[in-house]
């Protein structure tokens, strides 16, 4: 639906002499409109060409029914003399400007040639320039269903009838009753849409709701008289989204139909799901009642979620703007907001651009820092979004104009309105509250006060190894348990593989069977044609049984380092299964300790071997103590061998893990290693904890700038 535009109240300018007024357009119609909030009245002008419709005052109709006398003196004469309201050169000048600038006044001359080729010269851009403005909202008519819905409308009046709607509030009764009485197969209707003709029904389902959507606004308008001239579609970010234009409701006098006319889609779509809710107790399984399924669920949900989000021009934005009795509620909240905010921050003195009921005004004021808010953060989503949608360098150049247009230009357009009035900046409260708050800031950002480098570390053994299977097989004998001295090859664990013993067996079989075959080759004929094939095959699988007894011997898994058995799995006892690489127990030599940390990629730059830091362990009856850096990794760590420390086993550092079980950081990180000062000894396990490093002092600012830098080098591939 499209929206009204008001006139604009303002600071009323220096009035001079004016010259004759310009004539209106001869083809703008003028209708009376609805009660203001306060019971006056109000009248709505409509430009038919440009299908849009302004909606002013009690003062602004009196000056247009006296426009054609084209006398700003005599039009302020006859509305003082004739009318309770007093105008004055300054009111007939604004409206001038105003009329002037929607082209709602007669063009003639060479200057009114000249400003309109100027504004078609703004609007008009290059391919490039409209695509960039565009391609976040663009709209395309499909329809002109006027004669349609109007040779059809009387075949569909029923549709709101008080006999349909106690009809549809039977069916939602008995459909809802029959749902509940078969719930688990309700909630199970989902699956279905996982399959080709499931997807199929879905979108046509899906497609049919928003169709019928757009039709009951269209309808509801038509029955109320209006005119509805387009539905279409329009693409946000390339996602369609149908619309229907009932701007011509903006003639309507009265409230409740406008409210109707912005319900009207939402309460076709519950229609539907009432009906389909029905139907579904009623079919059998199948691509056909999963989409009844989400007609009567997903659909109106997400449906009620999206258009009566009043922070998006939608139905929900519409119907607040009814609701509150405020046209152009976006445009009159902002204002408001602005001034309110520069009022706090600065105290300028300048006059409200409108006046409202204290309790309207915190409406609006809330209304208007939430839509704010709302904009931020779904900018920021979309300028990730289409990052990811395109290939990486339009998606990093889409993604910097979403978030310089959209959100930047904003800010900066506002700091902008502050750095002109600053020229009569005030000494006052307010002023100096917010130049020390902004000193504070950037104390904040700017001064490098941070010089700590935290980062995940673990605290173990200098000299330590995992011992993990080599392979699938069953755990016949555990030699060792933990706290024992162990020597390295010691053995610790020995399993059995009976597919490997088969296996075995059976090249051993082969082995004796070509042997036999090439030493008695000179007995057969047969057995001599073929003897080069033989010779092959047995060289081939003794190879093969070679293999096979070097990977029974690494069933007899032994210690690759001497030292103390610090960790065997709790879980292990003999006769176990145990899967190829799986972790049996930590040995570790207790003579020296050593802290391993991984750090982000932004801190690396910031530290160098030989900077101090102090360990703080995790377990909290333990002390904390000093160490050395005393290695840093120059490239980053590809996959994490230290599970200890990955979120997969309740660690700091964010991982995914492939179909192998390999852990890959999220983010870029850096493994460095610590040596405590003095005579720390070893942990008997590891333990995790935090290595705090001084590093080079940096500032908040500089931070996010070299990490939105690496990001950026990094995502874009250079």
């Amino acid at each position: 639906m499209s929206a009204q535009i008001s006139v604009a109240g303002g600071v009323p300018q220096r009035s001079q002499a004016l010259g004759p007024l310009p004539p209106l357009r001869e083809e703008l119609d003028l209708y009376p409109g609805a009660e203001t909030l306060d019971g006056s009245p109000s009248w709505v002008l409509q430009d038919p060409v440009a299908h849009r419709f302004f909606r002013i005052g009690p003062l602004d109709f009196e000056l247009l029914s006296r426009w054609h006398t084209r006398d700003a003196n005599l039009i302020c004469e006859q509305v003082n003399a004739e009318t309770v309201h007093q105008a004055s050169l300054a009111d007939v000048e604004n409206l001038a400007r105003f009329l002037s600038a929607h082209n709602l006044l007669q063009s003639r001359g060479a200057a009114a040639i000249s400003r309109l080729q100027e504004q078609s010269d703004r609007m008009s851009h290059s391919g490039l320039k409209w695509l960039l403005k565009n391609y976040l909202f663009v709209r395309i008519p499909l329809l002109h269903p006027d004669k349609f819905l109007t040779r059809s409308l009387p075949y569909l009046r029923w549709l709101g009838s008080k006999a349909f709607l106690l009809a549809v509030a039977f069916c939602a009764v008995i459909g809802i009753y029959l749902a509940q009485r078969q719930w688990d197969g309700f909630l199970n209707s989902f699956p279905h849409f996982f399959t080709l003709p499931g997807l199929v029904m879905m979108v046509c389902a899906l497609a049919l709701a928003k169709v019928l959507h757009e039709f009951g606004h269209a309808y509801c308008a038509k029955n109320f008289g209006c005119r509805v001239p387009t539905i279409g579609v329009a693409f946000l970010v390339l996602w369609p989204v149908l619309y229907t234009d009932a701007s011509d409701s903006w003639r309507l006098r009265s409230r409740k139909q406008r409210l109707m006319i912005g319900a009207a889609g939402m309460a076709t779509e519950l229609v539907i799901a009432v009906m389909a809710t029905l139907l579904w107790s009623f079919l059998s399984d199948g691509p056909f009642r999963s989409a009844v399924f989400l007609l009567a669920t997903a659909t109106w949900i997400v449906t009620l979620f999206v258009n009566l989000n009043p922070f998006m021009r939608f139905d929900g934005y519409y119907l607040l703007s009814d609701l509150l009795g405020i046209p152009n509620l976006q445009e009159r909240a902002f204002a408001l907001a602005k001034w309110r905010m520069r009022e706090f921050l600065f105290a300028w003195g300048e006059p409200k651009p409108e006046t409202f009921s204290r309790r309207m005004q915190s409406v609006l004021l809330i209304y208007a820092y939430g839509t704010w808010v709302y904009r931020f953060f779904l900018f920021l989503g979309i300028a990730l979004l289409v990052y990811f949608l395109f290939f990486k360098a339009l998606g990093i150049f889409l993604m910097l104009v979403e978030l310089l247009w959209f959100i930047g230009k904003p800010i900066f357009d506002e700091i902008n309105a502050w750095r002109e009035r600053g020229k009569i900046l005030r000494r006052n409260f307010q002023s100096r509250r917010t130049l020390a708050i902004l000193l504070a800031l950037a104390f904040l950002l700017f001064f490098p006060w941070q010089s700590d480098v935290n980062a995940p570390a673990m605290w173990q053994s200098a000299t330590h190894a995992q011992v993990y299977s080599s392979s699938a097989g069953k755990l016949e004998q555990i030699y060792v348990q933990a706290g024992d001295t162990v020597l390295e090859g010691e053995l610790l664990f020995r399993l059995e593989s009976p597919d490997l013993d088969y296996q075995i067996a059976q090249s051993q079989k082969q082995i004796e069977m070509l042997t036999w075959q090439t030493e008695n080759q000179n007995f057969n004929r047969e057995l001599q044609m073929r003897s080069r094939v033989a010779w092959q095959e047995l060289e081939a699988e003794t190879v093969r049984h070679n293999s096979l007894l070097q990977e029974k011997a690494r069933l007899s898994i032994r210690s690759p380092i001497a030292g103390e058995v610090k960790e065997i799995q709790a879980a292990l006892s003999e006769g176990d299964w145990l899967a190829e690489n799986e972790l049996l127990a930590v040995i570790a030599n207790t003579d020296r300790a050593i802290v391993e940390a991984f750090v982000g990629e932004s801190d690396l730059a910031r530290i160098e071997a030989g900077a101090e830091g102090t360990f703080f362990p995790e377990d909290i009856y333990r002390s904390s103590f000093a160490v050395s850096l005393i290695e840093v990794d120059s490239a980053s760590t590809a996959a994490l061998s230290e599970d200890y420390l990955a979120s997969t086993q309740g660690g700091p550092i964010a991982v995914r893990q492939d179909d192998q079980g390999r852990l890959f950081p999220e983010n870029p990180i850096y493994r460095v290693q610590a040596s405590p000062e003095g005579s720390e000894d070893a942990p008997s396990q590891r333990l995790r904890g935090t290595l705090k490093l001084k590093g080079e002092r940096i500032s908040i600012a500089a931070r996010v700038l070299r990490s939105a830098y690496a990001i950026l080098i990094r995502e874009s591939g250079f």
